[in-house]
């Protein structure tokens, strides 16, 4: 059972200071709850069903039967509501205590202490502090649900009713008061609101208020973007600044609230000035910032936007001539401007020689006046000269340069500067000349060209190279043969059919050509076939061709076989075609001798002995060849047992050398019967050591060998008459691979394989 008659109606005698209300802050610590209502605070009871403490209460400390003291102040100086708000034991709780009116804002703290009973069983309280923004109104609605106008819940204290939820000694909370949109008169209200209560229920006890303090948001002091000008502008360029401040609580809200910016450009709520300014001047407003608390600051600034900078661009005039008709301006841009200058009326130019100055005026968008000009030429038309008169051949290249201009145009399809063959007879050409301006102007030439005389160089000819030849022209009154012949004169030609032409030239110096053709046969190409290299003892077969019959000296028969001695010859062959043309070539033999060779003999191994490397051939360089042999070595187990001939090969400039040599294989497995009992090797594989342990039977010298696969010694014993032998090979430094332990006894050995990991 709850300790219901101990907390009862209570009521505290003792005085205390009332709260005085004269200002927004207040501090209550209840020191008399029956000043509030003067203080401007107001209770009501909501519970269903109300219990036998209609309101909030004088709090009962233990020296009258209460439960606690006071956070601050005398024992009795809080305020407390417990479970006889309601009767039963299924009711429900609502009890308010609104605090006096005040305009909150954004920022505004509210701290308070509160906890229940300490002792006994904890029944589950729960207190909720909620806003009104309805200024003065203590509307709380009507029923334990209700809420009435304190419809924003600011904390719940316990809100899901568990046991330990609630503090049981004096706990602070501070609320912050936000998000409101701007300063607003309100209430708030302390609910004491617990489901399942009353004096018999599981939920509700008693619960204590103290040291309510109210601290309202002071604005502090804005400090904004300096003021004055700020950066300018150009009309018709993109402009943004942003504005900037320090102490607004929460985001800032930026707004020109006196004179305006520059048509064009807008005040965002960030602080950003943007747009793209469409008048010129200065313009001064004012921006002032708010906060979300209601607070705000001011500054003055101006911006100022100058014209644009010229946009006229006046593209190059053409040089006009003198000739030219009025021409019509165009080049200014942008359009919409107006000509000015001498020779210029309404967009029109009237040519005069010489240099003028055209002017463009053009008024942009934003009223600002722009001026360009740009120089235009007017050059005399040019005096134009195709030349000379001409008198040419029949078949001559003629060449009509024009002159007094850059550039030429011809009719006639003559093209200037580039040869043409005019026909027989006489026509006058016409050139147009283009000076460097473009002026242009014409000029004739007179082209006659006179027939060519009918040349004859003689009838084609067939000779033997070597043999004279005569050409002589005819039908003209001179003649000029090409390939260094003259007319009449005899000359030898080179072999092959040639064609010669003869230009004969006329009265008139005009000239003709006619061609003869020339064979010559040529002598023979013999070829005495590739220069060779043998070896003494090689048979040689020299034969000649390109020819038909062939002739050697030094006594050798074309195509039959022969032995030449050592050292290089050089044998010449003649061949003869069958126009009885004879020409010859060379070709040289080298004989090399054969090498030398000799192979020292080998000594005999065992079968399990690793590969051994051959070095007895002579002279060095040679390979080796043979049962076993592979690399340079010959290996004995691969081999087998028996006897083995070992070829050593030299070849020197080409030509190959031999000697043998023969190597016996042994099984040499007698040191196993004859002295070495017990053998064993272990671990096998081995990583770090490797173990040899055996029984010398005969007490003869011993030792013990280890090589790698090709015969290279990594470890070796003195010789040992020992009885027992046990020795033991670090082989950690070893590469992993396969080895083999030889037991060695006199001339004996006996071997085995290991394997390092």
């Amino acid at each position: 059972m709850k300790r219901k008659l101990l907390f009862g109606l209570v009521l505290s005698a003792s005085l205390s200071m009332p709260f005085t209300g004269n200002s927004q802050a207040f501090t209550e610590n209840f020191d008399n709850i029956t000043t509030l209502t003067g203080s401007g605070w107001f209770q009501q009871n909501n519970s269903s069903p109300v219990g036998t403490n209609p309101v909030w209460f004088q709090g009962n400390p233990p020296s009258t039967g209460g439960p606690f003291i006071a956070y601050n102040g005398a024992d009795n100086a809080y305020i407390a509501c417990n479970f006889n708000s309601t009767a039963g034991g299924s009711g429900t709780i609502s009890n308010w205590l609104v605090t006096p009116n005040r305009t909150f804002r954004n920022g505004d703290v509210i701290t308070f202490y509160t906890r229940k009973y300490d002792i006994g069983q904890d029944y589950p309280d729960r207190m909720e502090v909620r806003l009104s923004a309805n200024g003065a109104s203590t509307n709380v609605g009507t029923g334990a649900t209700a809420v009435g106008d304190f419809t924003t819940l600011l904390t719940s204290i316990n809100p899901s009713l568990i046991v330990g939820g609630y503090p049981r000694q004096w706990t602070l909370y501070t609320i912050t008061i936000s998000g409101l949109p701007a300063p607003t008169s309100g209430r708030i209200a302390f609910r004491y609101f617990v489901t399942g209560a009353g004096p018999t229920g599981t939920n509700s006890d008693y619960i204590g208020l103290d040291n309510v303090v109210y601290t309202p948001y002071t604005c502090p002091a804005f400090t904004m973007t300096a003021g004055g000008a700020l950066t300018g502008g150009v009309a018709g360029s993109a402009y943004s600044n942003t504005l900037t401040q320090t102490g607004a609580l929460g985001a800032p809200n930026f707004a020109v609230t006196m004179g305006a910016l520059p048509p064009g450009l807008t005040l965002a709520a960030n602080g950003t000035i943007s747009g793209t300014p469409t008048a010129t001047g200065t313009f001064n407003f004012t921006a002032t910032v708010n906060d979300a608390s209601g607070c705000s600051g001011s500054q003055s600034y101006s911006i100022t936007v100058v014209c644009p900078a010229n946009p006229i661009s006046i593209a190059a005039f053409p040089a006009l001539c003198s000739n030219d008709v009025s021409y019509t301006l165009t080049q200014g841009s942008p359009v919409g401007g107006t000509y000015s200058g001498t020779g210029v009326s309404s967009g029109q130019f009237d040519p005069a020689v010489g240099t003028q100055t055209i002017t463009y005026d053009y008024t942009d968008p934003y009223g600002c006046a722009h001026s360009g000009n740009a120089p235009i030429t007017v050059n005399n038309a040019p005096v134009v000269d195709a030349g000379a008169d001409q008198i040419v051949c029949d078949g001559d290249a003629v060449t009509l340069n024009g002159s007094g201009a850059n550039s030429y145009m011809w009719d006639n399809s003559v093209t200037n500067g580039v040869a043409f063959t005019p026909a027989v007879g006489t026509v006058v050409y016409t050139v147009t000349g283009t000076d460097a301006n473009g002026c242009m102007n014409t000029d004739d030439v007179s082209v006659t060209v006179n027939a060519l005389p009918v040349v004859d160089g003689g009838a084609d000819q067939t000779v033997c190279e070597g043999t004279a030849v005569t050409l002589s022209g005819s039908g003209a009154d001179s003649y000029m043969w090409d390939n260094s012949v003259t007319d009449g004169v005899a000359f030898t030609p080179a072999a092959g059919t040639m064609s010669y032409t003869v230009t004969g030239t006329d009265v008139n110096g005009c000239m003709n050509t006619d061609d003869v053709s020339v064979t010559v046969n040529a002598l023979p190409v013999v070829n005495a076939g590739a220069d060779q290299t043998v070896c003494a003892g090689d048979d040689v077969t020299l034969s000649g061709s390109g020819a038909d019959s062939y002739g050697w000296d030094n006594s050798i028969t074309d195509g039959v076989a022969f032995t030449p001695a050592v050292g290089t010859v050089v044998y010449t062959v003649t061949g003869t075609d069958a126009n009885g043309c004879t020409n010859t070539d060379d070709v040289s033999v080298t004989v090399n001798p054969i090498p030398t060779v000799t192979f020292a003999a080998l000594a005999n191994a065992c079968v399990t002995h690793a590969p051994i490397t051959l070095t007895q051939g002579m002279p060095a360089g040679g390979t080796y060849s043979g049962a076993g042999v592979s690399g340079g070595s010959f290996n004995p187990a691969t081999a087998g047992v028996g006897t083995h001939t070992i070829t050593y090969t030299v070849i020197q400039s080409g030509c190959e050398g031999t000697a043998q040599s023969s190597i016996t294989v042994d099984a040499c497995l007698g040191i196993q019967s004859e002295s070495v009992q017990t053998l064993s090797i272990f671990p096998n594989p081995a990583t770090s050591e490797l173990n040899v342990v055996f029984e010398n039977t005969s007490a003869t010298d011993v030792r013990v060998v280890m090589e790698t696969m090709d015969g290279k010694v990594v470890y070796q014993t003195a010789a040992k008459a020992l009885s027992v032998f046990n020795d033991t090979i670090n082989v950690s430094d070893f590469s992993n691979g396969i080895y083999f332990i030889r037991i060695e006894s006199g001339a004996v050995s006996l071997v085995q394989r290991v394997i390092l990991n």
